[in-house]
Order: C-alpha cells, then sequence, then structure tokens
C-alpha cells in the first residue's frame, strides 16, 4: 500500500514491489497495515505492455490508460485525475526552511535540481525533488517525495562528492525523450527530507533563467505559471513570484545564498508580488524567462522518471493511495 496526503491506495498486478519503493519511499506502507483504503490500482498486462486501472473502494472502474511510467504532469500516481481536482500539480523542486516553502522552476538546463541541493548544504529540507503539489482545499503544500532527476552539472556535482555510486541501491538510471539519460536518486540519500504527513504553507515560487552574466540575480518577477489542472493556477495567486537569472555554467552556489538570504524564516512576504498585481502587458501571460517556451501543462507519463521495471515483474498486494478519500463518479476510459 500507498500512503499520499492523508489517503491511502492498494496497488496490486504486473507491478514490481522494488519499483515502488524505490520511486515512492517513505510513502510505502507495510502490508500489515490495516486502514481502509480509498482507491486501488492495478496494473494489468495487455497487448503490447501494460495499463493502468484505477478503481474506487466498491470496485468501480474510473480510469484506465496504457503505462509508460511514473513520471509525466501530472505523474501516473497518485491517480490526480480521479481526486475531484482537490490538488494543483506543477512541476519543481520543493524545499522547506523554518516555516518557508520554497518551489524551483525551471526547464530542461535550467541547474534546477543543482540549485536545490545547494540549498540543502544550507538547512533547507526536501519537500518533493520533482513535483509541487497544493491541496486546493487547504492551500496546504504537501509532500510527493519521489526520486531527483539529475542530470549535467547537478550530476557531476553529487558525483564529484562521493554521494551516490554506480551501484547504490537508492540510485537507478533514467531516461527522457526530450533530454536524455539521467541518473534518479531518492532525495534522503542527498539531502534532509519532510515528513511525507507534514502541511506546509503556500509556497514561494523561483522562476530559474539562464543569462548572459558571469553572476546570478534575484529579483520579483510577474509571469504566469504551468498548473495542471489549468484551473488550479488560481490557488497560487497571491504566491511571491522571484526570478533567478544564472550564467549558463556554475552558479548555483551563488544563487542557494540569495535565494537564503532572501527566503529563509520569511513565512509571509512584506511585498509580495501577486497575480494581482502583476502589469497586464507585457509580462502577463509572457514566457518566464525570455526566449524560452513555457513549460507544458501536460504531458503523459514517462517522459520523465520513468523508473522501468528492470526485474521480472510480481504481484504487490496492497499500497496505499493519493489524496481525498473521495472519488469522482465513474470516468470514461481514456
Amino acid at each position: 500500500m500507498l500512503e499520499f496526503f492523508g489517503a491511502v491506495l492498494r496497488v496490486a498486478g504486473a507491478v514490481d514491489l522494488a519499483d515502488l519503493a524505490f520511486v515512492f519511499g517513505p510513502h510505502l506502507l507495510e502490508e500489515t497495515d490495516l486502514r481502509e483504503t480509498a482507491l486501488s490500482v492495478h496494473f494489468a498486462r495487455v497487448a503490447g505492455g501494460r495499463e493502468v486501472r484505477v478503481h474506487d473502494r466498491d470496485g468501480v472502474l474510473l480510469r484506465r490508460r496504457a503505462f509508460h511510467g511514473f513520471g509525466g504532469i501530472p505523474p501516473l500516481l497518485p491517480p490526480f485525475a480521479v481526486m475531484n481536482g482537490r490538488y494543483a500539480v506543477a512541476q519543481a523542486a520543493v524545499l522547506s526552511k523554518d516555516g518557508t516553502v520554497l518551489a524551483l522552476m525551471g526547464g530542461i538546463g535550467s541547474n534546477r535540481n543543482e540549485v536545490a541541493l545547494a540549498l540543502s548544504a544550507r538547512g533547507w529540507s526536501v519537500v518533493s525533488g520533482q513535483y509541487l503539489v497544493v491541496d486546493r482545499h487547504t492551500g496546504h503544500t504537501v509532500p510527493l517525495q519521489m526520486p531527483f532527476d539529475l542530470r549535467g552539472t547537478a550530476l557531476d556535482a553529487v558525483r564529484t562528492t562521493s554521494l551516490v555510486g554506480a551501484h547504490d541501491t537508492d540510485c537507478r538510471p533514467g531516461t527522457s525523450a526530450l533530454a536524455g539519460p539521467s541518473l534518479l536518486v531518492r532525495p534522503e540519500r542527498l539531502a534532509a527530507t519532510v515528513d511525507p504527513r507534514d502541511r506546509l504553507g503556500t509556497p514561494h515560487i523561483v522562476r530559474i533563467c539562464h543569462s548572459d552574466g558571469h553572476e546570478s540575480s534575484l529579483e520579483t518577477a510577474g509571469f504566469t505559471l504551468s498548473v495542471w489542472p489549468r484551473e488550479a493556477a488560481s490557488v497560487l495567486a497571491d504566491a511571491l513570484r522571484l526570478r533567478l537569472a544564472m550564467p549558463e555554467t556554475g552558479g548555483a552556489q551563488e544563487a542557494a545564498d540569495l535565494i537564503d538570504e532572501r527566503l529563509a524564516g520569511h513565512r509571509t512576504p512584506t511585498h509580495p508580488v501577486t497575480a494581482h498585481e502583476m502589469p497586464a502587458d507585457p509580462a502577463q501571460g509572457a514566457a518566464p524567462c525570455p526566449g524560452t517556451p513555457a513549460t507544458p501543462l501536460e504531458r503523459p507519463a514517462g517522459s520523465t522518471t520513468s523508473a522501468s521495471t528492470r526485474r521480472a515483474p510480481r504481484s504487490s498486494t496492497a499500497l496505499s493511495s493519493a489524496g481525498s478519500s473521495t472519488v469522482r463518479t465513474p470516468a470514461a476510459t481514456t
């Protein structure tokens, strides 16, 4: 069983329990846990591969989809699509320190993970290596502790410090159709992490951009956010938004210092830049970074963090679910 945000999900079928343990870490529950499950997920073998079927507690099929991996926007698990739109999801590395929550957003090559690891050395704890998840009912940021997807300078940084090794059980090779090979690493292997049961405050948003300069800079900025589902962006309407400009190479330590000095210990910014204060033209609706395409609003699972099964699959009998215990009415298959 898996537990996400206080709800339990039972998982069974053609899925390797070791894969679930690696991808979801502390969300994995003991098989002896007797709590009632909100949803069940079954991995079934079909012609050409596997598919994932989500059922409610009465066995009614809510959703089915081909299995291509655990990643994507939104990720495969928890099954956000059958959770009544309760959660807003965005791609980000999320950290917390002294009551402050920070979401680092950036596209491929943005050094997002390198900055996140530099912040962890300054006392910030990892909430999530890949996803910002906000409960739209309460406004709380909730942990989803999937592996970091390291590539480029972030991967070089952890290799030089010997934090991970080629045969480390907390690491697996990953791949992306857009960005090529990477290394998936459990966050607790690299940094302190928050308890998955924690409920944290509204995040400050930092969008990482490349600049032509040789130094990093941090400034308030108005930009729209790519959030799933689209209408859920309103839950972040009053979040402080900052743009972090970094040189093409290096700058992570300097960037971490700027963020730590600006945000650590400040639960509520004195002068936040909110969606209501953003200039309507030209910044409103513009790309978060000049010349950089916006992050896709949604893409299928498997485009990141595939963590594909490398062993012969075996059945796992129980695992726990995500989000609200109330699920929507049966949905058409997808």
